[in-house]
């Protein structure tokens, strides 16, 4: 009787015990938070962090932080909401085999890619290999590699006979029809795509070749019954024309090839539409210095720095992005710097890398901003960009889901 009783009340305990939910707590303290574009930052202040969601944020010494809690002192530093890069792509060779590649190289390269710019969120404007894209977004989202939240286009389209020539030997799939557009989105999205791609205008190496404005009115159509936002491609002043005419949501760059400036009654167009931009300004640097050319004053920089300038002031809204992935190097400090040259100030930026991306994806309730309530994703910053916005590419950490996935302290970069 007495050993059925011990066993009994073994049983219970462990039943007892498998029933205590297990939290994950980490606190950051001491930091300089910017809670959100145009606000004042509040000093020597701590976030508290459970289960991935922000459950306090306030003076350092007054939040309570839990016993169990991991904490990270932040004393000196520089806190903000995670950023989102609005156009990136895992095209390169490391990203091969994302299904079976080891884990630890994978977070490797999205440290060196993405987790160590302070990227809690990106969007990916074009797979070539659809289902790698996926299993490596299955992987960050199960936790096994370190990595942000990645919403995806799936496969991109263009113009009849405009894969882009830089993209040589490979071929983009080129539609012909508002059908043939209308079904090649349905597939994009059944397959799991956040949005839709395409080349409202696309460089075929001789001219630049125009996506006919019914099969991209057919694309836009077909996206937003689903909610699905469309990105262009607009290349020069062609395709920015068609890209409004074709009902866009956003341009994923500036049309600079054309070297025309963009005047008011295009502003007032994109204004009218509510069009969203990303400048991708390091893209047309890194483009001419590929090829030895002086980009000090090269009309392809100049033009995209005016475009950008003018509807900025104008208060068009601005999305973070880089064509990472495309691009070869890395770093965002060049980006943030011509964001600067053209004209944008602090509040801009920030809200170009936090509340712009997570309204325009609809993810502000959750994203966006620290407060308590919010998503547990933060940057952490060596020192101020309020005072040079080279800092905004000084991070010591970036906190996805209250999980510390990049620390410049620890990780190593390829």
């Amino acid at each position: 009787m007495k050993t059925y009783l011990l066993l009994l009340l073994s049983l219970l305990c462990r039943a007892g015990y498998a029933q205590t939910p297990v939290h994950s707590c980490l606190a950051l303290t001491g930091a300089r938070i910017y809670t959100s574009p145009r606000k004042t930052p509040v000093e020597n202040s701590t976030v508290v962090i459970t289960d991935g969601k922000i459950t306090a944020i306030g003076n350092s010494k007054t939040v309570k932080i839990p016993a169990l809690a991991e904490v990270l002192d932040c004393k000196g530093l520089v806190m903000m909401a995670g950023f989102w890069n609005s156009h990136v792509h895992f095209i390169a060779p490391e990203w091969a085999n994302a299904a079976n590649a080891p884990a630890a190289e994978l977070t490797r390269h999205m440290n060196n890619m993405i987790n160590s710019h302070g990227f809690t969120h990106v969007f990916d404007l074009a797979a070539l290999d659809y289902p790698n894209l996926l299993a490596l977004k299955a992987r960050v989202a199960s936790g096994e590699v370190k990595g942000p939240a990645i919403l995806t286009v799936g496969v991109p389209f263009v113009p009849p006979h405009g894969s882009p020539f830089y993209i040589q030997p490979l071929k983009l799939p080129e539609i012909n029809t508002p059908a043939e557009a209308e079904a090649f989105v349905m597939q994009q999205i059944q397959a799991g795509a956040d949005g839709i791609k395409l080349w409202s205008a696309s460089p075929d190496g001789h001219g630049v070749v125009p996506m006919p404005v019914d099969i991209l009115q057919a694309a836009s159509r077909t996206a937003h019954r689903y909610h699905k936002p469309v990105f262009a491609h607009p290349t020069a002043d062609t395709g920015l024309t068609i890209a409004i005419a074709g009902g866009v949501d956003i341009l994923a760059h500036v049309s600079p090839d054309g070297y025309r400036n963009w005047n008011k009654e295009e502003v007032a167009l994109l204004l009218r539409h509510k069009i969203a931009l990303i400048p991708t300004l390091k893209l047309y640097k890194w483009e001419l210095e590929k090829k030895h050319i002086p980009w000090q004053d090269n009309p392809l920089v100049t033009t995209a720095l005016q475009q950008l300038r003018a509807y900025a002031a104008a208060g068009g809204e601005i999305l973070f992005g880089t064509d990472v992935g495309y691009i070869s190097d890395y770093s965002t400090t060049e980006e943030f710097m011509l964001l600067a040259a053209a004209g944008l100030n602090f509040d801009q930026i920030l809200a170009s890398l936090t509340i712009a991306p997570a309204r325009r994806f609809g993810q502000e309730a959750h994203s966006g901003c620290i407060a308590k309530g919010m998503d547990g994703d933060l940057v952490i910053l060596q020192a101020d960009p309020h005072d040079d916005v080279r800092h905004f590419a000084d991070v010591v950490y970036t906190i996805r889901n209250g999980k510390i996935i990049y620390n410049s302290h620890t990780d190593t970069i390829p």
